[in-house]
């Protein structure tokens, strides 16, 4: 209702959002200025967005009924929630990502009042570039007709009634129709219908909902209208950032679950095998095209590698009339196969193409790697014994072109969307910090034209102020929610400046975030903070520390635990003929204590009182918590949980680089400098050093 009177409201509208904040305050307003003469109620319910929406629609629009659920709900179960509390003669779901006409809900309901056989209408949906959006009015998805959508003839042909049925191209726009379905981005119901109906099939978690609830209507004698005398704007797909194959498998599972309900029993078996094997090439060519998409600067690097090994080859061999193509398969294919291990694996070790792909001293390291290792090769293995100068030309030329085309990218491509991605050279960016420092960072960022930040917004340390701007960049979410922002939006890059900031939330943010790709950087206060081998960039008079977060790398964490499982098997085999006598002290004497783990959890770990193996049986039997991979030969220091739980948020160790440093740490601070160091720095051979200098020092 008006919420203003006790009138009874005539039309309830329901809005599930999920992340699209911004959108969300337009559509809310369009819809107010929409429902001026109107008795009305207003629901939003929020799928735990990250974006703070709650706060904006409470801060706004405090009249409006506001439902925050703590996870994700999907939109059926979220609608419904909404459902049970309308009081509205009319119940309008509508998706948070539109823009109504001032006239569209008196159209709608002056249309529905003189059509008493409709049990629900949309209006006509145009898309950002004001074309017609044909997922205004569609057909319910048969078997047959979900066949020839997948199949791609529904373009190919969109007047035929047969392969244009499912989104009913071959009707008019512009004229008011009965159809079968209508979009869930707009969906005017009756409150009879409705109360005949019932609910949203909350088995549908996103996608076919509003189809299955549209046959539904249908089957119970309703009829839906296409009502084209009024328009709404909706920025389809803004409300679910979908990626492709997500969308893909998304959309067609829920696809096949609404042919199961309603079709099944209806047509041949091998119909729906025909859907499944349309649903799966879909979905196979959807996944390659954003392999290729997404590895595009890999790929092309392999081929050429392999190209200019083969042409080399070829020259090399040619000139003296021997080479055979034949032969080189049966011989020298080896060759290109280990030059593409290699260089794949030394890509993955220096983190080549998920943060430096365009780095000329990165790839002239992967070079060097590859070819040196190719060339060794020839030394020592007879079968491999072919010219080494055939590797010195390949190395030379293979770099050569890499370098090429990363410079032709550089000088050409500023920063727009392509094969490489969406941005090559700008980099999707949130500031840490809403502080009169971060402002000045802020102005800094955006003078430094050439400074490869795409500064997408803010983030709150608090929650204070989300949506404000500062110097035009908004604060758009909080630091508790960071992890899900940066998901949804596909961040890049983060940075924290540490006069808004300690190094220790810092460090727990980074963990908590986990392996996502994203890059780190710090604002230091001074460069006496920086610790360890860290690369320096400058905007202004600003220097820009790269936190190269090691331990997170995929190619360190992989060594790290092989390291772990290798010495602890060792260990526990050669000891193997005490655990007899250790196991049964064990049972005897055993005493179980609680430590944290690097998620927070609490990690049962056994320990032996009272007899003679008690030092080294301690140690013995941790050694098999290592094994299991609970805790590491090297990591932070163990606490129990009497204690406080500690912030390092990495895997607990029996030795360390805090461990081996106790004698240097005066405070907290001290302690965060060598954790910082030890998150940036770790590799398998720093983990040996600090086993062989923690071993050396205990024997002391």
């Amino acid at each position: 209702m008006n919420q203003s009177t006790n009138q009874s409201p005539v039309i309830s509208i329901i809005i599930v959002n999920y992340n699209v904040r911004e959108f969300l305050l337009h559509a809310l307003a369009s819809i107010k200025e929409a429902l001026k003469t109107i008795p009305h109620e207003i629901f939003v319910v929020d799928n735990a967005s990250a974006d703070s929406s709650v706060e904006m629609v409470r801060q706004t629009y405090p009249e409006i009924k506001l439902i925050a659920n703590e996870t994700n709900q999907g939109f059926s179960t979220a609608n419904n929630q909404a459902l049970r509390l309308a009081g509205g003669e009319y119940l309008v779901l509508i998706n948070p990502d539109t823009v109504v006409q001032e006239d569209t809900f008196v159209s709608l309901l002056a249309f529905m009042r003189t059509h008493p056989d409709a049990g629900a209408a949309t209006c006509k949906i145009i898309n950002p570039d004001g074309s017609f959006s044909v997922d205004s009015r569609h057909s319910i998805p048969t078997p047959m007709t979900a066949l020839w959508k997948q199949i791609g003839f529904h373009r190919l042909f969109p007047k035929s009634k047969t392969f244009g049925r499912y989104n009913l191209t071959y009707l008019d726009e512009n004229e008011t129709n009965p159809v079968d379905a209508i979009s869930g981005s707009f969906m005017f119901i009756r409150r009879k219908t409705f109360e005949q109906i019932g609910y949203l099939d909350e088995d549908f978690f996103m996608y076919c909902e509003d189809i299955d609830y549209c046959y539904r209507i249908t089957r119970a004698g309703w009829k839906i209208y296409y009502v084209p005398d009024s328009e709404i704007i909706h920025y389809k797909g803004e409300s679910t950032k979908k990626d492709n194959l997500d969308y893909v498998i998304n959309f067609n599972k829920s696809l096949y679950l609404f042919y199961r309900k309603h079709f099944h029993h209806k047509y041949v078996f091998p119909v729906g095998w025909l859907i499944l094997i349309g649903v799966f090439i879909r979905a196979l060519f959807v996944y390659s095209k954003n392999f290729i998409k997404s590895h595009a600067a890999f790929i092309l690097d392999i081929l050429l590698i392999n190209g200019i090994i083969l042409l080399t080859f070829m020259v090399r061999f040619e000139l003296k009339s021997q080479f055979i193509f034949r032969d080189f398969f049966n011989h020298y294919i080896v060759i290109n196969l280990l030059a593409t291990v290699i260089f794949f694996i030394t890509a993955l070790s220096m983190d080549l193409y998920r943060r430096y792909k365009f780095s000329l001293i990165g790839i002239f390291k992967a070079n060097f790697t590859t070819f040196f290792i190719l060339a060794a090769l020839t030394f020592f293995l007879n079968q491999f014994a072919f010219s080494r100068l055939v590797v010195l030309i390949a190395a030379f030329f293979s770099t050569v072109v890499m370098f090429g085309w990363r410079l032709l990218i550089r000088r050409f491509i500023k920063g727009s969307s392509n094969l490489f991605g969406r941005s090559i050279l700008q980099r999707r960016t949130l500031l840490v910090g809403t502080d009169e420092n971060t402002e000045r960072i802020v102005n800094k960022m955006k003078q430094f034209v050439q400074s490869g930040f795409d500064l997408v917004g803010l983030v709150s340390l608090a929650g204070e102020n989300i949506g404000n701007r500062i110097n035009g960049i908004p604060i758009v979410t909080t630091l508790d929610k960071l992890k899900e922002y940066i998901r949804i939006e596909k961040i890049e890059q983060v940075i924290f400046s540490t006069h808004s900031i300690t190094y220790e939330t810092i460090i727990k943010t980074m963990s908590r975030i986990g392996n996502t790709g994203v890059e780190y950087k710090i604002v230091p206060q001074n460069l006496e903070v920086i610790i360890g081998k860290s690369s320096v960039e400058r905007f202004a008079d600003y220097p820009l520390v790269d936190i190269d977060y090691a331990i997170g790398k995929t190619f360190n964490r992989i060594a790290k635990r092989s390291l772990d499982l290798v010495l602890s098997a060792a260990i526990l085999l050669l000891t193997f003929p005490l655990w007899l006598p250790l196991l049964t002290v064990r049972w005897l004497g055993k005493k179980k204590i609680s430590v944290w783990g690097d998620k927070g959890e609490r990690l049962a770990i056994f320990q032996n009182t009272g007899h003679p193996f008690k030092g080294f049986g301690n140690w013995l039997l941790t050694v098999t918590h290592i094994f299991r991979g609970q805790i590491s030969f090297v990591g932070a220091p163990l606490h129990t949980t009497d204690n406080e739980q500690p912030y390092y948020f990495y895997k607990p160790g029996i030795w360390g680089i805090v461990q081996l440093n106790q004698d240097r740490i005066q405070d907290r601070q001290d302690e965060e400098r060598f954790t910082l160091y030890y998150l940036k720095n770790q590799s398998i051979w720093l983990d040996l050093e600090v086993i062989f200098k923690a071993l050396t020092k205990r024997s002391r």
